[in-house]
């Protein structure tokens, strides 16, 4: 007992200085606990027992994980993540897993472990790109919401894998047929006990349990655990069973509330698995599978990329917003390292390639990092220059066929600009609203609103445009440096104009003004003088509270039309 103490405090020890070196180099904290498990394994200095209790714990983070996964995956979720995600992911993925399949077999590897790393290798990490995404505030760009959306499809992918894994140990023995009716037994079993637990179980046990936090707690943890040692029993594995423990617990009401308080508990020891992970690394099997690692982290890091930016422009986003969302697909995932350690728990690959894959994801998680951070600049300096061969011609054509005169010009359609819409086309105002996402454009003309399908920031688009005779400009899109950009232009090209926009920060709002902006709305400070207002209006009467909701949910209706198709 005492050894597994002085060992884990030795583990954390390394763990926390390594965590600060990679806070100083703004690099994810994933790669210092990947660092940490290099260091106390074999490696170095040889501490981690791969039969011990670091492992267990390793395993109990991966399963917590799996649970609040699984707490996510609401019933409607597919409906919510809508066709754009839909068809960027399942696109990505299997071009991806195919290519990577060939590239595995042409380096020697047996169609078995070909078929892992094509799959594995075709995931990206949900932890990575959320935290990049809001430390950069573009969560909310139309390429942030097509990324969260095509990371849950990847999700179910994954899942989906883990389902076929957990099936059987017998993947390559070849008796498949006895294997498939058993999964299918199995599985109806388990489709048939999940809905009578969701529906008339769940829903009376969780609101009792609920009553006290600790109990909450408890409950949780013991429901994760329990159906996740009966998978294991039904020869599935530890780690589907968890999934299904979470997926069981999405309905409740008090499913955000559970994700929150088990979280730091799963970010504990999954630092522990992270650790166990970069102790898989021997000096030995890198050196035998250093052709691997080069190749597949270059696939990763550039083809990657590629591919996910051939999809979207397939599906006719423009070529910057295709760079922005395949730049975030440069690293693989935390289930591909979970991928390839139940592979290899379950006999179908070699212990070695746990090893290789974890290399692959120390490197491509770095270079991804700034892939992410700096990707405007790489857009930039790299992508521009393609710009003249991904031009649309059906745009250029309906550039030709714009009015010689628009009292208004809007630029960014989504929620705000929505509502905008609805109010000049009550208005009987003269307007055309430009956007860069076409399935919005094709919203917005089956309308027969005034549209045009663009980038504000594509010179050759403003030309065409008679900004001139606008009466007001209007830009909903909060980013500086493109309100900078449409100000630069106005400036040079056009004598008198009024110009709005929007931006977050009091500091960006000076810089617009002093660049000529015409007005800058705040939605911080907009939102504090409106609750100002309200109170002022209404005091105490949550009568006339009620009615402003009422306007405010019929707002909800109008917007919602345009959310549907994502």
């Amino acid at each position: 007992m005492n050894d597994i103490f002085v060992q884990l405090s030795i583990v954390i020890g390394i763990a926390l200085v390594m965590s600060f070196v990679m806070k100083l180099l703004r690099q994810p904290l994933i790669i210092g606990y990947l660092i940490s498990g290099i260091i106390v394994g074999p490696a170095v200095l040889g501490m981690v027992d791969h039969g011990g209790a670091m492992v267990a714990f390793s395993h109990i983070g991966v399963a917590l994980l799996l649970f609040i996964v699984g707490l996510g995956l609401k019933p409607k979720i597919i409906k919510e993540v809508g066709k754009v995600a839909i068809l960027s992911g399942i696109g990505q993925i299997a071009f991806t897993s195919i290519i990577g399949y060939f590239i595995a077999r042409l380096i020697g590897c047996d169609p078995t472990v070909s078929i892992y790393i094509g799959i594995a290798f075709s995931l990206s990490s949900t932890i990575i790109i959320f935290r990049l995404l809001y430390k950069k505030e573009d969560q909310d760009t139309l390429y942030g919401r097509i990324t969260i959306g095509f990371l849950l499809i990847q999700d179910l992918v994954a899942i989906l894998f883990f389902i076929v894994l957990s099936s059987s140990a017998q993947m390559g023995s070849g008796n498949f047929a006895p294997v498939l009716l058993g999964l299918l037994l199995k599985a109806g079993l388990v489709i048939a006990s999940l809905y009578i637990l969701m529906k008339y179980v769940t829903p009376k046990v969780d609101k009792i349990f609920a009553e006290n936090e600790e109990l909450l707690f408890v409950f949780s943890i013991g429901v994760c655990f329990v159906v996740a040692t009966i998978f294991y029993k039904l020869s599935f594995s530890l780690e589907l069973g968890a999934l299904i423990a979470g997926f069981m617990l999405s309905i409740s009401p008090y499913q955000r509330e559970i994700a929150n308080r088990l979280q730091p508990l799963r970010d504990f020891f999954l630092i522990i698995f992270f650790i166990a992970m970069g102790s898989n690394i021997v000096v030995s099997d890198i050196q035998t599978s250093l052709p691997l690692i080069i190749i597949f982290s270059l696939f990763i890091l550039i083809g990657n990329p590629i591919i996910l930016i051939l999809v979207m422009r397939w599906m006719k986003y423009t070529l910057k917003t295709s760079v922005q969302a395949g730049l975030t697909v440069s690293q693989i995932s935390e289930f591909s390292l979970i991928i390839i350690a139940m592979g290899v728990t379950l006999g179908h690959v070699p212990e070695g390639l746990l090893a290789s894959a974890t290399m692959v994801g120390l490197i491509t998680i770095t270079f991804s990092t700034y892939f992410i951070t700096y990707n405007d600049q790489i857009y930039e300096k790299v992508f521009r220059r393609f710009e003249k061969y991904f031009t649309d011609k059906n745009a250029r054509k309906e550039r030709k066929n714009l009015k010689e005169r628009y009292e208004a010009i809007l630029f960014g359609c989504h929620i705000m600009g929505s509502g905008l819409i609805k109010q000049m086309e009550k208005s009987k105002t003269s307007f055309l609203a430009i956007d860069h996402d076409p399935m919005l454009i094709e919203k917005l003309q089956d309308k027969e609103i005034s549209c045009l399908f663009g980038s504000a920031e594509d010179t050759s688009l403003l030309d065409s445009l008679p900004m001139s005779k606008a009466k007001i400009i209007i830009s909903t899109i909060p980013k500086l440096d493109l309100n900078l950009f449409l100000l630069s232009y106005l400036n040079r090209k056009v004598k008198k104009f009024n110009f709005i926009c929007v931006t977050n920060h009091f500091n960006e709002a000076d810089r617009l003004y002093k660049k000529g902006a015409t007005y800058v709305i705040m939605p911080p400070y907009l939102g504090r003088r409106f609750m100002v207002d309200l109170f002022k209006k209404n005091q105490l009467r949550g009568a006339d509270y009620r009615k402003e909701q009422r306007k405010h949910r019929d707002d909800f209706k109008y917007l919602d039309e345009f959310e549907q198709y994502f």
